[in-house]
């Protein structure tokens, strides 16, 4: 697998565009925050309007030292209308050594000397330049955080040393870090083996984590934790965690990414040994949140041999499912058959007619769909709804050359009475845009 890093996230962020009829959605201005992992780091800030990334003044912003690695932004993005915030925060997971980093454990990338691991938090201003970095749980291992969607204010990160799932309060008026309880670290909770991403489903009721087992300890035991989220923040893990994907039990997750209603779960997975197909899993959410095969007779679907995803993203009206590829440098997509009416047969997900993926400059990281996109309009009638042609658009962070790469998404609007067009497919937008520093990894999306 290629050692650089590319880095994949999907937003859609206008300052407002035409509505169906004589309706107007507005959708607030959105800003694009990346992560130049180059020790000893810095941050880059970028405007978002149709697509185009402009640098915020001051850009890259310098984080005292440290390697910010995952990004995630507080409040997380809101569809329009979303209620007026006055304090936001960035936080990024800090790997402590050479020995921590989606990176390092799953890439082979060896980093350059040691920091002090932990959490890092960063004040958006008001014209959203970073403010002064703050670090909570020093001395961890954090990578992959997530926090919870809406009104929650929980951040959820994992010790890669410990493999240790912690749970932390966030002060909506300072982003202060506070542990919740034995759950926090330096204790937190175990999960599996090698886990490379933790995400929190939109209804804010479950955390998931993909357990690789594929570096340290590789035996076979990939899997998914699930927990459900309890009114103060602690987590209780579901009965049965942790779920093994498909029949066989030979899965290696590393990248999740959940329907936007709550219902399913995709997960890219690698491939057991090399020279065989890696795949990608749905699975079907109860209302426990455990997880089951969501077609038993077709649990998954394969990849180009080599593809190595490691990034997996739904789109924000649960028709598209991207995987971002890191062994051959593209990005894929199907239709996902668990929402849309127009699939055949009995696969979970299908790859359209006529579609080849989408070459791209590097290998890939994460992926996360546009928290803002207004779904297309099915009539001149309806409302809150966009007309355009283009959906969404899809961010890649280029590990090697320290820039990001815009790419748009085809809407069914654009596809109406044109045989030939495939609604999703991407398209490259306009030139990278330079990030101000190197090696960009994390990517996080703030309104």
């Amino acid at each position: 697998m290629n050692k650089a890093v590319l880095l994949f996230l999907s937003c859609l962020l206008l300052i407002s565009v035409s509505g169906c009829g004589s309706s107007t959605v507005t959708v607030p201005n959105g800003f694009l925050y990346s992560a130049n992992t180059f020790r000893p780091g810095s941050m880059a800030a970028f405007t978002v309007t149709s697509g185009a990334l402009v640098q915020i003044t001051g850009t890259p912003f310098v984080t005292s030292g440290n390697a910010p690695y995952t990004l995630a932004a507080w409040p997380p993005p809101l569809p329009s209308p979303a209620p007026a915030v006055t304090t936001k925060f960035l936080y990024a997971g800090i790997p402590a050594t050479s020995k921590g980093g989606v990176i390092t454990r799953l890439l082979g990338r060896t980093l350059s000397g040691s920091v002090t691991g932990g959490i890092m938090m960063m004040p958006i201003n008001s014209d959203h330049t970073l403010g002064t970095p703050q670090m909570f749980a020093s001395g961890g291992d954090y990578d992959p955080i997530a926090v919870t969607p809406g009104s929650g204010n929980f951040l959820y990160a994992i010790d890669l040393t410990t493999n240790h799932l912690a749970a932390f309060s966030i002060d909506g008026s300072s982003g202060a870090l506070t542990a919740i309880g034995p759950q926090g670290p330096p204790v937190g909770l175990a999960v599996g083996p090698d886990p490379f991403n933790v995400v929190v489903d939109p209804l804010g009721k479950f955390v998931f984590v993909a357990n690789c087992d594929c570096v340290t300890n590789p035996q076979n035991l990939g899997s998914v934790s699930v927990f459900s989220i309890n009114g103060d923040g602690t987590l209780t893990a579901v009965p049965s965690s942790p779920f093994h994907l498909g029949a066989a039990v030979t899965a290696r997750p590393v990248a999740l990414a959940v329907s936007p209603d709550s219902q399913f779960l995709f997960v890219a997975s690698l491939a057991e040994t090399p020279g065989t197909a890696d795949e990608v899993y749905v699975e079907r959410i109860a209302a426990n949140g455990a997880l089951s095969d969501a077609v038993p007779a077709v649990p998954a679907v394969d990849l180009p041999i080599g593809s190595g995803p490691v990034a997996i993203a739904v789109s924000t009206d649960g028709n598209y499912v991207y995987t971002g590829n890191a062994g051959n440098h593209t990005i894929s997509f199907f239709i996902n058959c668990t929402e849309s009416t127009t699939c055949t047969g009995t696969a979970p997900l299908a790859i359209p007619a006529n579609n080849s993926s989408t070459p791209a400059s590097g290998t890939v990281g994460v992926i996360f769909a546009d928290p803002t996109n207004p779904p297309p309009c099915t009539s001149t009638t309806e409302t809150n709804c966009s007309s355009t042609s283009v959906s969404g658009f899809l961010y890649a962070a280029d590990y090697d050359h320290g820039s990001i790469q815009a790419y748009s998404i085809t809407s069914t609007n654009g596809c109406a009475g044109i045989t030939t067009c495939i609604p999703g497919a991407l398209a490259q937008s306009g030139s990278a845009v330079n990030t101000g520093g190197q090696n960009p990894f994390g990517l996080a999306i703030a309104h």
